[in-house]
């Protein structure tokens, strides 16, 4: 139990330290975000060794909710928060938004405030305090994104930005589900109940997408081969984009909404095949010398 902590305080040490050491760019901050997501991740392993050891009532079920805050909307959230600022526009090839950099590390300090908040509700067993830090991730995540709200109508976006986009809106509809749950359970176990369903949004929906979208572009960037060879690259990463994303979505709104164990199964179905047919397009791409 032990193990992870360590290990996620020894990873936002050595960033510190390659912080100190490097050179000053104009994104210089932006591995802040990195260093506060390792921390949180400090602070949801020591509550899920706290709750391996068996705490009885409604003091687990608080240590749950704690526990899953301050990992995904701490550790996972908060990673993927400081990469989006840069990798949005850089998707898009075009110039870094006016306004964005400096939105997005005003964001920092309110993210991590949120999340400690949420963290701080469920152990104090207040709900109020616990929904305020929900509202308040909510808007620091659309501080980050304004500045990037132009391109969602842009036509023609890669399959890297639109599934970028499929999963902010999961992220935030888990969002919004998890703060009516606050708002009107009587108990920290009807909201750590409602909480399990939303694993499916935050894993599925946020993380695996925000993954495809990420690797669908830098996959090919990385492989390079000069620009012929990029374009092909491209060109098959981009292939059948709104099967692989009206499938997956499809599929996870048929888990997520769970009308019967037929249909819950289908949806499982439709996101295993879309996870398929995207992974066999990434293995499909090859640097020149394979040709």
């Amino acid at each position: 139990t032990c193990a992870l902590p360590i290990c996620a305080c020894l990873h936002a040490r050595s960033i510190q330290i390659q912080i100190s050491k490097a050179l000053p760019t104009r994104f210089k901050k932006i591995p802040r975000f990195y260093i506060a997501s390792a921390l949180f991740l400090v602070l949801g392993g020591t509550l899920g060794g706290i709750l391996s050891q068996g705490p009885k009532g409604e003091m687990k079920y608080r240590i749950l909710v704690a526990h899953f805050s301050a990992n995904i909307f701490g550790w996972l959230g908060i990673t993927v928060a400081g990469t989006l600022i840069t990798l949005i526009p850089t998707m898009l090839r075009t110039q870094l938004p006016e306004l964005a950099e400096k939105r997005g590390h005003k964001s920092l300090p309110w993210l991590i405030i949120s999340v400690l908040t949420i963290v701080s509700g469920a152990l104090l067993n207040i709900r109020l305090i616990a929904l305020i830090g929900i509202i308040a991730y909510f808007c620091a995540w659309l501080l980050i994104l304004s500045p990037h709200l132009r391109f969602v109508l842009q036509k023609q976006s890669p399959y890297s930005f639109i599934s970028t986009v499929c999963a902010i809106i999961w992220l935030f509809i888990a969002l919004i589900n998890l703060g009516i749950d606050t708002a009107r359970s009587d108990s920290w176990q009807a909201i750590s109940n409602g909480a399990e369903s939303l694993i499916y949004m935050l894993a599925i929906g946020f993380a695996l997408q925000i993954g495809l979208g990420a690797l669908s572009y830098l996959i090919p960037v990385v492989l390079g081969g000069g620009s012929s060879n990029a374009r092909q690259n491209i060109e098959k990463s981009e292939r059948f984009k709104r099967t692989r994303l009206s499938t997956l979505n499809a599929g996870l709104v048929l888990v997520v909404l769970n009308f019967s164990r037929v249909s819950f199964l289908v949806g499982c179905v439709l996101i295993g095949l879309a996870l398929i047919l995207n992974l066999y397009l990434l293995g499909s791409l090859r640097p020149a010398h394979h040709k």
